[in-house]
């Protein structure tokens, strides 16, 4: 959601405008337009002969769409000499370019050479063990969400599918009516974002994973940092000098950022806790309030800094990292001083947002970004310790007044006569998300007011919200924009990329209940959840980009996870699994709800599209725990914690050299190398059992189970004969279709050495649940 500061001054606006289409020549380019090349072979034949070049260049491709369509003299100089500047703005814009992708290397782009973005995760990297091929994004909008091929385009081809891409983008660029109105320019971020994502910042060098977005919203960040820390031009000389060189400034100099991480903590307790009647709205009104109020915040702290909306550089999950100028150091205090008093106000201590910064300078932009990620994470870990220290130091957290004759709300713990108004606004807020059109936001001056619902809590923010059927002018959302549809510009000022789907009864249109979805189920009538998460993300960001660990290429990484947890996977799963929802997907993780019949078959759907979208990169996988709730009216919340437990103990999962990658099924932890067998299994035991074979075969294999388990403890071998004796007479009493199943049954439940599957009791449990008919026992 876009909020950026209304009152830039000229040069700020200049300095905008600048920094994000520094190099929107190097897109405009790739369209191998003769014609135009030849117009601004003309147009500029003076500056390109007098700097030795043989023809126009990405910065003269620049200047000159510029000139057609933003006509402010000031930008399309800095646009045209940012490699030569001449200005304190060209400056600026100049070091900011070769701090946020210092590994390029300052020539222009040659032909013949692949002009398509390499999946970032073909260059990752852990303990030597890497992609096998490459995979390249598509030249697209990212509205398509497609995934990575291995496919390299030819020259025309190449040329043929920007020129595409690039008339798009033109044609709603060429509709921003005013770059003095705030909802225009976030409309130009956001079209910047939405065109420049999937291709290249550079492709010159040899393996080019940055994206264009990520240069020029890193670009554009950094710029305003110095912009705002100094002003000794002499300074900026000395270090763009060194930058030209390819001199990295030494630890210390060029001290102009904060690093500021913002992170919510009592997710759990506050999205699970809730009433089971109208759960499936609460639920996805509160994990929708989970992302949205850290973007508010994240953006309230931009709109009072008079900072553009390029210097979030994430937020997701829980969680958002913003680049300030170093001098924000001395407001953190300030800033958390106001959060904690609006979100005890509201939560009254069971949610809490802290802050945590840390200074850095041009080598930790350069050198290791991630490194600087840890140190702010380190400090909000610390600060976990102190929760709303500052109302505790001034005693205010005391001054909660007892209601007698009220009731206490068990889930948020408010005083109410009839009914807690602020958890119904979370179903009210689910509701609004499931069934309206778009989302418009209209800002007002930020302040501490009296919270009854949640939509008081963005107030506080500076943002008040209504949900609308048609849209209106302004900071308007769609919500509902569906995978492959190319998004109205026109209309509204960008989509939302969280997830808002949830299924309607037909009749009605009614939300569906958790009794819908349980009703939906085959064999026992319950739901169930599935929870996951990025194996070795950490050390992904740390150690997997190698030695070049620049603030763009960190954003280009954290960009593509943020597409897949989020608009991209919702899109995906709902078109076949239409009664399972995600609670909450971003950053890295998911949280999903559905017939639990489903579930399991929803987790290998997921693995394999993200094996697909990471290029099928070894050291990119994800772990998962699945839990089935007892029944239909059975607290979300235990379950959901059952489930974390159990992913933690998934993630813990050891066998043959390996660790992690695993899914957790109730609590058993079966390998996703081991995935296939164990479906098979289950799969024939539900095709004999539907073949009318006795459901006495269930109990032979969990009879031989606990035979198993007797060998083991007395270290004898397993009795195989009695599993294949019971068996043998079972094929007696079967029809004919069934007795091959039961063989393959045998044959994949016995081990070499004599051993039962070890997954046998699992495989023979959920095929049991499937096939259970109603009334038949646990």
């Amino acid at each position: 959601m876009g909020l950026m500061h209304e009152g830039f001054s000229k040069e700020e606006k200049i300095l905008l405008l600048a920094s994000v289409l520094h190099d929107i020549g190097k897109f405009y380019q790739r369209i191998g337009d003769e014609n135009t090349k030849a117009k601004i072979e003309k147009e500029y034949s003076t500056l390109i002969k007098s700097e030795g070049a043989y023809g126009p260049r990405h910065q003269e491709w620049g200047a000159y769409f510029c000139e057609k369509n933003v006509g402010i003299s000031e930008v399309i100089s800095a646009v045209r000499n940012h490699h030569d500047p001449i200005n304190m703005v060209d400056l600026i814009v100049a070091i900011a370019d070769k701090i946020s992708a210092y590994e390029r290397e300052d020539i222009d782009e040659d032909k013949g050479k692949a002009k398509q973005l390499i999946s970032i995760f073909s260059n990752i990297e852990l303990d030597g063990i890497g992609a096998e091929k490459l995979h390249y994004k598509e030249i697209e909008p990212i509205y398509k969400y497609r995934k990575p091929t291995d496919e390299i385009l030819s020259e025309k081809e190449c040329e043929k599918r920007y020129s595409g891409l690039w008339k798009e983008f033109e044609d709603n660029f060429k509709k921003i009516n005013s770059y003095d109105d705030i909802t225009e320019l976030n409309k130009l971020l956001y079209l910047l974002e939405e065109y420049t994502s999937n291709i290249p910042s550079a492709f010159y060098y040899s393996r080019p994973d940055i994206s264009l977005w990520g240069h020029l919203k890193s670009t554009c960040a950094i710029a305003f940092c110095i912009f705002r820390e100094e002003k000794d031009r002499g300074k900026l000389e000395s270090i763009h000098n060194k930058l030209k060189r390819k001199i990295i400034p030494p630890k210390g100099e060029g001290r102009y950022f904060c690093l500021v991480k913002g992170d919510i903590s009592g997710i759990q307790d506050f999205v699970y806790d809730t009433k089971m009647d109208g759960a499936t709205k609460a639920l996805r009104g509160r994990s929708f309030y989970i992302s949205y109020i850290m973007d508010l915040i994240a953006k309230y702290i931009l709109r009072t800094e008079k900072l553009p909306l390029t210097n979030l550089l994430f937020s997701g999950g829980g969680h958002f990292y913003l680049l300030m100028p170093a001098s924000f150091m001395e407001k953190v205090g300030e800033y958390q001083k106001f959060i904690d008093e609006v979100f005890f106000e509201a939560h009254k201590g069971r949610l809490s947002v802290l802050l945590g910064a840390v200074e850095a300078d041009i080598n930790d932009l350069i050198c290791n970004f991630p490194e600087k990620m840890d140190e702010a994470s380190r400090e909000v870990q610390h600060k976990k310790t102190r929760k709303f220290y500052e109302l505790v130091k001034n005693k205010s957290i005391f001054e909660i007044k007892e209601e007698p004759g009220k009731n206490v709300c068990p889930h948020c713990g408010r005083y109410y006569d009839d009914e807690c108004h602020f958890c119904i606004s979370f179903e009210e807020l689910g509701e609004d998300l499931i069934k309206k059109r778009c989302l418009y936001e209209k800002h007002v001056v930020p302040e501490k007011l009296s919270i009854n619902k949640c939509f008081d809590v963005f107030k506080c923010f500076g943002v008040e919200v209504e949900f609308l059927d048609i849209p209106k002018k302004g900071f308007c959302y769609d919500l509902k924009k569906e995978r492959h549809e190319k998004f109205d510009f026109d209309s509204f000022i960008y989509y939302l990329k969280v997830p808002t789907y949830m299924k309607l009864e037909e009749q009605s249109g009614k939300i569906i209940s958790f009794d819908e979805i349980s009703k939906s189920a085959k064999g026992i009538k319950t739901w169930g959840i599935l929870r996951g998460d990025v194996d070795n993300l950490g050390r992904i960001f740390r150690e997997g980009l190698k030695d070049n660990k620049t603030i763009s290429r960190v954003l280009t990484l954290s960009s593509e996870l943020s597409v897949f947890f989020g608009k991209y996977l919702e899109d995906v799963i709902k078109e076949e699994y239409e009664y399972c929802y995600a609670i909450y997907a971003g950053g890295d993780d998911f949280f999903f709800v559905g017939p639990w019949d489903r579930m399991p078959y929803l987790a290998f759907e997921i693995r394999r599209l993200f094996k697909e979208y990471t290029g099928h990169n070894p050291v990119l996988n994800i772990s998962m725990s699945f839990e089935i709730s007892p029944d239909e009216k059975f607290p979300l919340y235990k379950v959901a914690i059952e489930a974390g437990e159990h992913l933690d103990e998934a993630k813990a999962y050891e066998r043959e050299g390996m660790r992690k990658n695993c899914f957790s099924f109730c609590g058993c932890n079966i390998g996703w190398e081991e995935i296939d067998k164990f479906i098979k299994v289950k799969e024939l035991i539900v095709s004999a059992l539907n073949e009318k074979t006795p459901r006495s075969l269930l109990n032979i294999i969990y009879r031989a189970v606990e035979d198993s388990k007797i060998s083991e403890r007395r270290n004898e071998i397993f009795k195989v004969w009695k599993l294949v004796y019971y068996i043998s007479r079972l094929k007696q009493r079967v029809r004919k279709d069934a007795k091959g199943y039961i063989e393959e049954i045998q044959d994949l439940l016995l081990d070499k050495g004599n051993k039962l599957y070890k997954f046998a009791y699992v495989s023979a449990r959920w095929a049991e649940l499937e096939t259970r008919k109603a009334g038949e026992g646990n």
